[in-house]
């Protein structure tokens, strides 16, 4: 059984995959045993709404928002102490000494620090005072970051720990030192909101830069989503309060630009605050994700001609097929994806990619950069999702504007791991590649070159023990977010990145601006893994880098029982695995992606490779138990996927059981009505309701998990909400009927007699005295609720 606890407070989370030694560089048992004392938790494996150690999967906590994602607010942090170190807030008007205060090991007689600052000789620091803690004033330093390190007793620290951030010297990482710039102003948030009324407020309060130089009124500008509004300014308090009224439901991120009687704009000018007007509040461990593959989803303008040529050399499936941001646009406006319960869109990247054909990993055959995933541009937008009728920046803009209004979240994918060799970087920087090898060629394995093996000897890596790479990568993530106002990113490759960017990037997302209130960026990781390398997908999340990471290991149990003979005994056990391996994070269950065959193709068998004719049994027509077998099998892999804990992704056309082998196969156009078979529109029916009522109860979406039955082909688990309502799931994959009475102690508890069927309205289960009365036929599934309609 999976229990939940109450939420715990922030902090540091307990985590699998931190490198017990090598991430703390061998910290004396003092040191580690303060650390221990930095990560409250739950005492049980959490998973569902109620263990809420991460801040980041509520958008209307006060206490636990973030928000200003503009680059240069870095320096401003509201809280001014990380686990061992502290530093004071600023005051207006600003104050340039940099002062730093560190928490070393109990039972250390000296603390010394040095760093790029001081040319790496030792600064003796003062202390320690009663609560431990030692200090130093470095005095004034040029804006900008700095390595350094800590010294104790005469001996370095071996490594930074995690919420330092990282930053590589010589050959060696150390910590990171952020330097602010005085002479400029500051804007800090006080407080903000937005109430299901469509009623917003927005406190901020202005820091005079060094020199005390005042607001200049004339240059305050603020925007309240697409609308120029005004803000009130009283010079006693030195505070600005933005207020709108009316506003519809969706986002309503809130800019703020302002500049002083010196005519400096402030450091974290424009301000930006996402804030939502929505009934009620979103979390991310309980949304669904669906990945929009742009060019292969939907033409928009197929009216017209393609706006550029096909790539010569290049096979059609391996190209460009015309799809486009509008296509999007039009599927959010028929209400696409909102019949299937989905509430996140992760679009696949946008950045421009080069023109011409490259030769893929197989050695043989061309591909272009359809796909989106050899940049050439830090910032421009590929142009072919643009349309006749507008460039693709401008449609990108619309997009997220559209689904915004839906209360729709937008994920953008994030290529950080490589560039192509075309790109800017590369012509500004050379100096900025890995000196790597290709992945997979002699003497270059993808496990032992992690972190600097090329994927093709086009996309070279970027080294990011150059901190020069970091900032700028990092600054141009974060315009993105500013420019379309991005509310989460998928992180490309992530066990190939090193942790410097990570932890780096999650650090400038959540401490802009000093906002405390503005919804936050969700960071969800990509790690092609192996069913039990668990510990690899946690060295990656936690509170200082993603906050999730999609289920690899669950995926292939889920590929092994519902599209092939794994049993249910087994596909439960990974189940339980996940969730006490990823204990507080927020996971992304999947039952298929874009580098792997599709489900229908590997449960038919009938793959005929990547550039092969493999057939679409469910489009063209198979048999009638073929087909069936196919729907049958799919929809209860759906039921099981769409019922676990944390954020699923549905992969665009396993809803009609688009088929397809490998890369490129696997990325087939879309179809959709009224061009759909009778099985692909029966399958979509099915995956519809599944989506939808997960998205009509809270217990389905993340309540308390509790097994209560599994054997070979029979698995029932039932799922707890807070407000009581309980949701039981069950599914039999056997060939014959089967009917059990299931133990429900959660139902006993409540009293409930009869469960009411979620996906068969029509059809009511009755709980006796022994437990859940339940018959079902073989490959059928129920999704049962104790709320009555």
């Amino acid at each position: 059984m999976i229990k939940v606890c109450d939420g715990a407070p922030g902090g540091v989370k307990r985590r699998s995959g931190w490198p017990s030694m090598g991430l703390l560089g061998g910290a004396s048992l003092p040191l580690l045993l303060m650390l221990l004392v930095f990560q409250p938790g739950c005492d049980t494996i959490c998973v569902g709404p109620n263990c809420r150690q991460q801040p980041d999967d509520t958008e209307s906590d006060p206490d636990t928002q973030q928000g200003d994602d503009d680059d240069s607010a870095d320096a401003a942090v509201s809280s001014t102490q990380s686990p061992d170190e502290r530093w004071p807030e600023d005051s207006s008007p600003r104050s340039c000494a940099v002062i730093r205060e560190h928490l070393a090991p109990t039972g250390v007689a000296q603390v010394q620090l040095a760093g790029e600052f001081s040319d790496w000789q030792p600064l003796e620091m003062e202390g320690p005072d009663a609560q431990g803690w030692w200090s130093i004033e470095l005095g004034e330093l040029a804006p900008g970051n700095y390595a350094y390190k800590y010294l104790y007793d005469g001996a370095w620290e071996a490594g930074p720990p995690p919420w330092s951030l990282g930053h590589w010297s010589d050959g060696i990482e150390n910590r990171n030192l952020r330097v602010a710039d005085c002479s400029s102003p500051l804007l800090r948030v006080l407080s903000g909101s937005a109430t299901p009324s469509g009623e917003l407020e927005l406190r901020v309060q202005f820091l005079a830069a060094a020199d005390g130089a005042s607001l200049d009124m004339g240059g305050l500008e603020v925007m309240v989503g697409e609308l120029p509004t005004e803000a009130s300014w009283d010079p006693s308090s030195g505070q600005l309060t933005v207020a709108a009224t009316g506003l519809p439901s969706g986002k309503h991120t809130v800019r703020l630009s302002v500049v002083d009687a010196a005519g400096r704009a402030a450091e974290n000018s424009p301000l930006f605050v996402p804030l939502w007007v929505e009934d009620e509040p979103f979390r991310w461990a309980e949304g669904l994700m669906y990945f929009v593959f742009t060019d292969r989803f939907r033409d928009g303008d197929w009216e017209q001609d393609p706006l550029l040529p096909a790539t010569p050399g290049v096979a059609w499936r391996a190209d460009y097929q015309g799809g486009n941001f509008l296509g999007v646009i039009h599927a959010l406006q028929e209400d696409y994806f909102a019949d299937l319960g989905v509430n996140v869109l992760w679009i696949s990247p946008a950045q421009e990619n080069p023109e011409g054909a490259y030769l893929g990993i197989d050695g043989v055959n061309l591909f272009s950069g359809y796909h989106g995933y050899w940049p050439v541009s830090a910032r421009g937008v590929e142009e072919r999702f643009g349309d006749s009728s507008a460039v693709a920046k401008d449609r990108l803009h619309e997009l997220v504007r559209e689904a915004h209004a839906r209360g729709v979240r937008v994920v953008f994918d994030l290529v950080l791991n490589h560039v192509h060799l075309e790109h800017e970087y590369l012509v500004e920087h050379p100096e900025w590649l890995s000196d790597g090898c290709v992945c997979g060629t002699s003497g270059c394995d993808w496990d032992a070159r992690v972190l600097d093996c090329w994927f093709t000897d086009y996309l070279p890596d970027l080294n990011y023990r150059n901190h020069a790479i970091v900032e700028r990568v990092v600054d141009d993530v974060l315009w993105w977010v500013r420019e379309f106002d991005v509310d989460g990113l998928r992180v490309d490759a992530a066990k190939h990145l090193d942790h410097v960017i990570m932890r780096t990037l999650r650090s400038r997302l959540e401490q802009h601006g000093s906002a405390p209130v503005g919804a936050p960026i969700h960071l969800v990781g990509e790690t092609f893994s192996g069913a039990s390398e668990h510990e690899l997908l946690m060295d990656y999340v936690g509170d200082y880098e993603l906050h999730g990471q999609f289920d690899f290991p669950l995926y292939w149990s889920i590929r092994s029982t519902f599209a092939g003979d794994g049993s249910m005994a087994a596909l439960e056990q990974a189940m339980q695995t996940s969730w006490s391996a990823f204990e507080g994070a927020i996971m992304s269950p999947f039952l298929g992606n874009h580098d792997v065959p599709r489900f229908v193709t590997e449960a038919a068998g009938n793959g005929m490779g990547p550039w092969g004719s493999t057939p679409d049994l469910l489009a063209d027509g198979a048999d009638q138990v073929t087909r069936w077998d196919l729907v049958n099998r799919l929809s209860m892999a759906f039921v099981f996927t769409l019922t676990q804990p944390g954020l699923p992704l549905l992969y665009y056309g396993d809803e009609i059981g688009l088929a397809g082998d490998g890369d490129p196969d696997n990325r087939r156009w879309m179809n959709f009505a009224p061009y759909l078979s009778a099985n692909q529109q029966e399958l979509l029916d099915r995956v519809r309701a599944i989506g939808t009522a997960r998205k009509e109860s809270a217990a389905l979406r993340g309540g308390q998990v509790e097994v209560l039955w599994v054997d070979e082909e029979l698995l029932v688990y039932s799922l707890t909400a807070t407000s009581g309502e309980v949701a039981v799931v069950a599914m039999n994959k056997g060939w014959g009927t089967r009917t059990e009475v299931i133990p429900a102690p959660a139902l006993e508890d409540l009293g409930v007699a009869q469960l009411q069927g979620l996906l068969q309205p029509n059809r009511q289960w009755s709980v006796g005295p022994q437990g859940l009365a339940l018959a079902l036929g073989s490959w059928e599934y129920a999704v049962l609720s104790s709320v009555q309609p």
